[in-house]
């Protein structure tokens, strides 16, 4: 992925004569245009500076001509955003904001024809509001009608998981250098695209339910539309979504011992539980998911899963509300930071098909990973997982032979044999059906010539 960083260009004449002569004649269009499409929890107070604050707020419009620039106005300097022309998705120019009111060149070179703009941020609300001034085009250069929304919406309430904290970091750095942070590659937005969806974001990094790492629980904070201004609220009617996903007891399973008294089992249910009702007050008709992961308190042996689906039991049975849910990632005990961009996109993949399950709005979710043969073998998470007793697992297989997916225990001793047969190349999945195998934590291995890919699951009965 290209992550370079595009920073104000400053406009001296030598820089204009080489490389942007068009910008002797161009066209400024503000940002109250009507042929710009927002998303997200924006201020539009001042109608023609738009205030940006929460990550995966995001931007779209079709515009005309060969000059792309955009305008922002961001508080701190702190921020990032992505901008991607014509839906080129795996090359973004990546703006790392400087304080106040600047420009950003993102193309000179474009063909001269009519092109797709999306904008969306990529960091979460503490690194500061941006206002969104406009974009520069060509003169006599303008914007188009936008495109079509989706009939879908998902609203996603999380913590550094659903932010996206550290997803593009090196795997031997930290978390916390917010050049790193991508919502746009996050778990939520991800699986808002494989469905087709409309995606907004209301998450923070460090928060909980019971307990954040800040004086400030989830609670306090999912109504805002200004996150520093505890009387600011948004009007939930501007965005009803369909589905509901709430990730969130990550914090509070590594800090509930700094409560004074420590709450017991129960009163973690009905933490959960009120929670819950809070956000089904918002959103009386949405399905909601209670997610849990992908870090540690989805570990085997983990009680933070079994709180989750006692509450939605209570919920069901109290409230008599069907329209709730339980998906718990899987946390692999080999990788203890915040999940990566690789890890994202199978929470992504067993989120989308979890919802696809729910609300049939596609017929097949796996449409994305089965239209190109593989360039690669890979065997991927299956889902769901935990599970009982039936999951999904996907495998690719680049060159034909003889594949082997073979399920041990966790002594090393094969369990069950999936497949040993002749594959060409291609994209496959099967569905493994744990029969009177015992719950617990097993490998499955993906075998072919010296090629070897293994992963764990968890079957719970």
């Amino acid at each position: 992925m290209n992550t370079s960083i595009f920073h104000k260009l400053l406009l001296m004449p030598i820089l204009i004569l080489l490389f942007i002569p068009e910008l002797f004649a161009l066209v400024i269009i503000k940002s109250d245009n009507p042929n710009f499409q927002y998303t997200g929890r924006i201020d539009f107070s001042v109608p023609d500076q738009p205030v940006m604050y929460w990550p995966g707020t995001y931007i779209k419009a079709n515009f005309e001509g060969s000059v792309l620039i955009v305008m922002l106005d961001d508080q701190t300097g702190q921020s990032y955003y992505n901008v991607f022309v014509d839906e080129d998705y795996a090359h973004p120019k990546v703006i790392d904001c400087l304080a106040g009111n600047h420009i950003y060149v993102v193309s000179a070179t474009l063909s001269d024809t009519i092109h797709s703009i999306l904008i969306t941020r990529r960091t979460e609300a503490s690194t500061g509001p941006t206002k969104f001034i406009g974009i520069q085009l060509n003169d006599g250069k303008t914007l188009l009608p936008p495109t079509e929304r989706s009939e879908n919406k998902i609203m996603f309430y999380g913590n550094s998981i659903t932010c996206g904290m550290g997803n593009e970091a090196p795997d031997g750095s930290g978390d916390d250098n917010m050049l790193h942070e991508n919502n746009f590659l996050a778990y939520g937005s991800i699986a808002s695209r494989i469905l087709n969806a409309e995606y907004m974001c209301t998450a923070k990094s460090g928060i909980g339910i019971m307990i954040s790492w800040f004086d400030m629980v989830m609670d306090d904070y999912y109504y805002r539309l200004n996150p520093d201004d505890v009387n600011s609220n948004w009007d939930f009617n501007e965005f009803i979504p369909d589905v509901v996903v709430i990730n969130l007891f990550q914090n509070d399973s590594w800090l509930v011992g700094g409560i004074n008294p420590v709450p017991d089992s129960s009163q973690r249910v009905a933490a959960y539980i009120a929670f819950v009702r809070e956000i089904r007050s918002r959103h009386p008709e949405a399905f909601i998911v209670c997610a849990l992961g992908s870090m540690d308190a989805t570990k085997v042996g983990s009680p933070w899963p079994g709180y989750i689906e006692s509450a939605v039991e209570n919920l069901r049975i109290q409230d008599n509300d069907s329209l709730l849910s339980t998906l718990f990632f899987p946390f692999d005990p080999a990788w203890t930071k915040h999940p990566r961009v690789r890890h994202h996109q199978v929470m992504a993949q067993n989120l989308a098909n979890h919802i696809n399950e729910q609300m049939n709005w596609i017929t097949n979710v796996d449409d994305i990973f089965y239209n190109e043969l593989p360039t690669t073998f890979t065997l991927s998470q299956n889902y769901p997982n935990p599970f009982n007793p039936t999951t999904t697992i996907n495998y690719s297989v680049q060159s034909p032979g003889i594949v082997r997916l073979v399920v041990f225990d966790m002594l090393g001793q094969e369990v069950k044999t999936i497949i040993n047969e002749y594959k060409n190349s291609g994209n496959y999945k099967v569905v493994f059906n744990s029969g009177n195998i015992s719950s617990g934590v097993y490998y499955y291995q993906l075998m072919q010539s010296n090629n070897i890919q293994t992963k764990s699951m968890v079957i719970l009965k």
